[in-house]
């Protein structure tokens, strides 16, 4: 098995948008274009990079320079702030509740883990459980899903053609109302001269 540029496309995209990647690999996977293995792990490791990137800009302390830069991101340092304190005492449990937690949660909360300088000894060890359950939930539900890819594409296929069938017999039938309405439009005008 080789690693393609679709794995690696995986990858870097899961690293900068995680759950829409996933969910699309995990469906091609389904319809059986990948492996589910593989996008499982190329997943999984995307969205650890990511936690790993959020973590070191808050332990390097570089938040406040990006904020400052980037002034999209000033919303998050409100909630850095508060949480910073209560991380560095349930940074593993905190960590874990915010990566299952589907939003930007789990951003804010792996800043502060590095603001507050949690070890990484205890900040990987929760974020690869809860990636693992994450991830795997992903890939599942894109598994199930991608199943029903080409069922759907057949079943469209059917729509489409009834759609363009019902289309056609719409149109004729109104191209024969606007051809009598011209008619009688044209009589009554030849009655009236």
């Amino acid at each position: 098995m080789s690693l393609s540029w679709q794995y690696l496309i995986i990858f870097f995209g899961v690293a900068i948008e995680g759950p829409a990647v996933t969910l699309t690999a995990a469906a091609l996977a389904g319809a059986g274009l990948l492996d589910p293995w593989v996008v499982l792990l190329c997943a999984g490791a995307g969205n650890l990079t990511g936690d790993i990137c959020w973590y070191l800009l808050g332990y390097f302390g570089r938040f406040e320079a990006l904020v400052r830069r980037f002034p999209q991101l000033a919303p998050l340092a409100p909630e850095i702030d508060r949480i910073k304190a209560e991380v560095a005492q349930n940074a593993p449990r905190m960590l874990f509740i915010a990566k299952l937690a589907f939003g930007v949660v789990s951003i804010p909360t792996l800043v502060a883990a590095g603001v507050a300088r949690v070890p990484w000894q205890r900040v990987v060890p929760a974020q690869l459980l809860g990636e693992l359950i994450w991830s795997g939930a992903l890939v599942w539900f894109g598994l199930f899903f991608g199943q029903y890819v080409s069922q759907l594409q057949n079943d469209l296929r059917i729509a489409a053609l009834v759609s363009g069938v019902l289309f056609l017999l719409l149109l004729i039938w109104v191209v024969r109302r606007l051809i009598k309405t011209q008619n009688s439009a044209t009589q009554k005008q030849g009655n009236n001269d």
